[in-house]
């Protein structure tokens, strides 16, 4: 046994004094002497355990008294030993080892960059002064200083001169590092590095790639910047399927996923790849790129959204807030993972800052997803924290409850403090805002007489609905629905309201919310009960701001009448020629309700068509509603011909009833 040992130690050394000999006979070939002298002592532990092993693979291990001796031996390649015997550090460890910019200053004026791996050391020396200009701000450590000074010229220098025997990693870290200082990228020196990278591209591997697709340029990059990030791009779209790292994958997306659409794509499916290994940090981030970008990609955001949904722990709220503005701008309501996030939320929200909860309610109300006990949190908070939130924010958040046409149960209380608020505070608000709220309250059925004259006096409202743009057109027909609240529901309201001329259907050019095409086998279905397209009225535009998608009138006896030949109080022109409706006809209006038009996965209607309902109620119709989910059961020609006489019936019991 003490012969094994013995034998071991022999090799041992003799490996030593091999590698320190090598040393002095390195070249000067600049990858193999950055690559021996920077990683020298794992080689040789490497090359020693190697030998250990082939002595005799069944000794694990040796004496301490020999690995410390050996440790010992190793440690003295980051020291040197002067004439007296003491033991002095190295160049690189006294710059990594510095404390302020004064101690590197103090080692270029000593000419210590002479000595062994000059660019390397001052590629170190750049990186440690930007890690000062970044951490000793508030001590006068500022860019310009570093860039102006003497030092740090030589330090450019030297490394620019030496840049072919600096290793790759350093290379890049020094374009980076004097980017991020500021210096101009037209100097001689950026030039330099950049064209060194170039030639250097094709022995790039992965990491280095990521690390020049992330360089900080400015918003107008140089000509040279253009052909670098353009080569690096090229050289990312060929070897994407060596990333390995979700973090790498993620931070490309972000950085550069907008610079190539085919390199995008691609990443798109790395993540998907890879999906469950993400951290909730970085699927938020991922998703707020596809936000940002206006890229919908479902199997991604399902695979997104799956993995999230099925995480055990709770979703951080800065990560909630993210998922739900993303999937609200990319119109993606994911069912399980919205609950998770409700779930998660609701008894977070006392603790919740006002804006995180706007972006939440905002976010929920795009994505139609009507969450009561989330909603009754989020009354609660306005209702206990009024006044620490200023007009806007009560305002959005009255915006959300009207798009979902959510009431708190507590609503006579809610409103009673809410109310007074807004509209002391309504002329501080935005004018578009303004219209949106007196709008949002028009739906909730909670105006008064107050808000509706501010936004009806013909100065507030004509600005804003002036041409034919698609905004100007939804602020018409808005206006146009508060002017018929004010009409039908504000009993008493003595102040402005529209003219006949102003209501005029010719104004409307647009219908939100409404797609024709859904309603065209409907239509035929009515005109075979009827007797007729000729007897139909369709997509009446009316002067209450809804279109009805098809009118129609039966007498008492459920006999189809011809429309046209009857007057009608919301069709303008002279009608003095038509006939007065006979006793105990009907109006129907025909509303053929979307999938779109309702909250997500509910059979409850959105704010605006709740509100669509009455004012036609109130107009002396009798409503034909045809929902999507039951039209779709409906198979055969003779099913739905059945089925709308079945409607039919019951709309006019519901509206005898509703009369008694």
């Amino acid at each position: 046994m003490a012969t094994r040992f013995l034998r071991l130690l022999h090799l041992r050394r003799q490996a030593l004094s091999l590698w320190k000999g090598s040393i002095g006979s390195v070249g000067t070939v600049y990858m193999n002497q950055t690559l021996l002298l920077r990683r020298i002592p794992g080689s040789a532990i490497s090359v020693v355990n190697s030998l250990h092993k082939d002595v005799d693979s069944g000794i694990e291990n040796v004496d301490s008294g020999i690995l410390s001796e050996d440790s010992q031996e190793i440690s003295e390649v980051s020291q040197t030993t002067d004439s007296d015997g003491t033991r002095t550090l190295t160049l690189e460890t006294r710059l990594r080892s510095a404390r302020c910019p004064e101690d590197i200053w103090k080692e270029v004026s000593s000419g210590a960059f002479t000595e062994g791996l000059a660019g390397d050391n001052a590629v170190l020396a750049i990186s440690k002064l930007t890690t000062f200009s970044r951490t000793k701000k508030g001590e006068g450590v500022t860019n310009g200083a570093i860039l102006r000074d003497p030092n740090f010229i030589f330090l450019c220098n030297l490394a620019n001169e030496k840049v072919r025997s600096i290793f790759t990693g350093s290379v890049i870290n020094l374009l980076r590092n004097l980017l991020i200082l500021g210096m101009s990228p037209e100097s001689n020196i950026i030039k330099s590095v950049e064209t060194e990278v170039r030639w250097r591209m094709r022995r790039l591997n992965i990491h280095h790639l990521c690390s020049l697709a992330q360089l900080p340029m400015q918003d107008n990059p140089t000509e040279s910047q253009k052909e670098l990030m353009s080569e690096v791009l090229r050289n990312l779209d060929m070897r994407w399927t060596e990333l390995h790292e979700p973090r790498t994958v993620v931070q490309l997306m972000v950085t550069v996923g907008h610079l190539s659409t085919a390199l995008m794509e691609k990443l798109e499916d790395k993540v998907l790849e890879m999906g469950d290994q993400l951290t909730q940090e970085e699927t938020a981030r991922v998703l707020k790129v596809l936000a940002n970008r206006s890229r919908r990609t479902v199997p991604l955001l399902r695979a997104l959204a799956y993995h999230l949904s099925r995480r055990q722990f709770q979703l951080d709220t800065d990560v909630s807030v993210i998922v739900a503005y993303a999937f609200a701008t990319l119109n993606f309501p994911n069912t399980p993972a919205l609950e998770k996030i409700s779930a998660d939320l609701v008894d977070q929200v006392p603790q919740l800052k006002p804006p995180t909860l706007i972006s939440f309610a905002k976010s929920y109300s795009y994505l139609k997803w009507r969450d009561p006990p989330l909603m009754e949190a989020m009354a609660a908070y306005v209702l206990s924290n009024l006044k620490f939130l200023t007009e806007e924010q009560v305002a959005n958040f009255l915006l959300a409850y009207g798009r979902l046409d959510f009431t708190p149960d507590n609503a006579d209380e809610f409103y009673n403090q809410v109310l007074p608020y807004v509209t002391a505070g309504l002329p501080s608000l935005p004018k578009w805002m303004q219209l949106d709220l007196v709008w949002s309250l028009a739906i909730l059925g909670r105006l008064t007489p107050d808000l509706v004259a501010a936004v009806l006096t013909p100065s507030f409202y004509q600005p804003l609905t002036e041409g034919l743009s698609f905004k100007a057109q939804a602020a018409l027909l808005k206006v146009l629905h508060i002017n018929t609240c004010a009409r039908q529901e504000l009993t008493g309201y003595s102040g402005p309201l529209l003219t006949d001329d102003a209501c005029h259907p010719s104004k409307i050019h647009v219908t939100p919310g409404k797609n024709n095409k859904a309603a065209l086998p409907v239509i035929d279905t009515i005109a075979t009960v009827v007797g007729g397209l000729h007897k139909l009225r369709s997509e009446v535009i009316t002067p209450y701001g809804w279109t009805i998608d098809c009118e129609f009138v039966l007498d008492k006896e459920n006999r189809g009448l011809t429309v046209h030949e009857y007057q009608a109080k919301h069709i303008p022109g002279d009608q003095s020629q038509l006939k007065q409706l006979p006793d105990g006809s009907h109006r129907f209006a025909t509303l053929v309700w979307e999938y779109g038009n309702y909250c997500h996965q509910s059979k409850k209607l959105l704010g605006r068509f709740t509100m669509c309902r009455r004012h036609l109620q109130a107009a002396n119709f009798t409503l034909l509603e045809v929902p999507f989910y039951e039209w779709k059961e409906l198979k055969s020609e003779f099913q739905r011909v059945e089925y709308m006489k079945d409607k039919i019936r019951k709309a006019i019991a519901e509206e005898a009833a509703n009369v008694l």
